[in-house]
């Protein structure tokens, strides 16, 4: 099959991989990067591309994370594609908080499941200082972490750089807070809250060192600009982990008619944000099924992770099959974050349990 040439403009992406591998993490410019997504290069270059820049980041390391709905349904805020929001009919009920024993039990779940991370998400706008419902979240944070089966991470809105302090101290070592889509796309699918009080949160994250997830939703009647513009904004605020979600439409959302993305364009939005975010831990979530039997090519275009387990309201594909995927491709699974030193450490130690992780602090650097 012939591919049209590529112009004469538009940098190659081995020639973006060269430069990223020499150290320049901003090879990439935004006008290529959106002329990337929109196609004007061949796919299979980019993936090779891609994947150049994983391997020399990650080797065969991936990361495995999971999460659990800590509190379903009911939320107030309007996202589109969300069926836990209270303004769409999806059959989603609103339920209390997981107990504290339950985050206990979800965790060992995902440690069984090749996780070093649980996510404990909860659909709400986040939650005021001093009340009753993040004190329970510190306290679930803490027993996760006290555990020790599994890092304790969270997905909770909105939060006070006070509450996320406290949220910190009680072990929690990451805080995700998706952006979704880029800027100019944000308000055709959230109107409730904007998108500078998101990037708010996120730096606010940051400030006190906690490791920041922010990723966002691919296949939401965005355009390729508004894809580029995702990845420039998350490169800016110098994130850590990125989480890309391809859209699973739900019946009764506002967004329940839209169309999967085909395979071949997953493919080429991941190695994009791979050769624009070479620094940072991209891992595949939610609407992976959509690839059908590429699933394995999500590596090989620059993923370094992915979401292991069921999803919030969606099932994922078997613990098993991934497992297994995994070994057949000559992957291992990874701790979250850059290699850390005190987890050896920790391992080696006769007097800690190596399934017990210690109390970690700031945010690592880059390897």
């Amino acid at each position: 099959m012939q591919h049209e040439a590529r112009p004469l403009d538009l940098p190659a992406p081995h020639a973006i991989a060269d430069r990223v591998l020499a150290g320049e993490l901003d090879a990439l410019d935004a006008a290529s990067l959106t002329r990337y997504l929109a196609g004007e290069h061949d796919t299979w270059e980019l993936i090779a591309a891609a994947d150049r820049v994983r391997r020399g980041r990650f080797g065969n390391h991936v990361h495995l994370c999971s999460i659990v709905n800590a509190k379903q349904g009911g939320c107030p805020e309007d996202c589109g594609f969300c069926a836990q929001s209270k303004h769409f009919d999806t059959g989603v009920s609103a339920e209390k908080f997981l107990t504290h024993d339950q985050m206990v039990s979800a965790s060992l779940r995902a440690q069984a499941q090749g996780a070093s991370a649980l996510g404990l998400v909860t659909a709400t706008r986040g939650y005021e200082d001093g009340s009753r419902a993040l004190e329970h979240m510190v306290e679930g944070i803490r027993a996760v972490r006290e555990a020790g089966f599994t890092e304790a991470h969270a997905s909770l809105g909105f939060v006070s750089k006070a509450g996320l302090q406290r949220l910190k101290d009680a072990g929690m070592t990451e805080f995700n807070h998706n952006l979704e889509t880029g800027r100019g796309y944000f308000g055709e699918v959230v109107t409730t809250h904007s998108y500078d009080d998101r990037i708010a949160t996120i730096r606010h994250a940051r400030e006190l060192g906690l490791r920041t997830c922010v990723g966002g939703i691919m296949g939401m009647g965005e355009r390729p600009e508004h894809r580029a513009e995702l990845a420039m904004d998350l490169r800016a605020l110098d994130v850590d982990e990125v989480p890309i979600n391809f859209l699973v439409s739900v019946d009764g959302t506002r967004l329940a008619r839209s169309e999967p993305l085909q395979p071949l364009e997953m493919l080429r939005i991941i190695a994009c944000f791979r050769l624009a975010l070479p620094r940072q831990n991209i891992f595949i979530a939610a609407g992976r099924q959509h690839l059908g039997q590429l699933q394995p090519l999500i590596f090989s275009a620059g993923a370094s992770g992915m979401m292991i387990g069921d999803f919030l309201t969606t099932p994922n594909r078997s613990v098993q099959d991934d497992l297994d995927m995994l070994a057949q491709l000559g992957l291992e699974g990874s701790v979250c974050g850059a290699p850390r030193p005190e987890l050896a450490a920790a391992a080696a130690s006769p007097r800690a349990p190596v399934r017990r992780l210690p109390v970690l602090g700031a945010r690592p650097e880059l390897a």
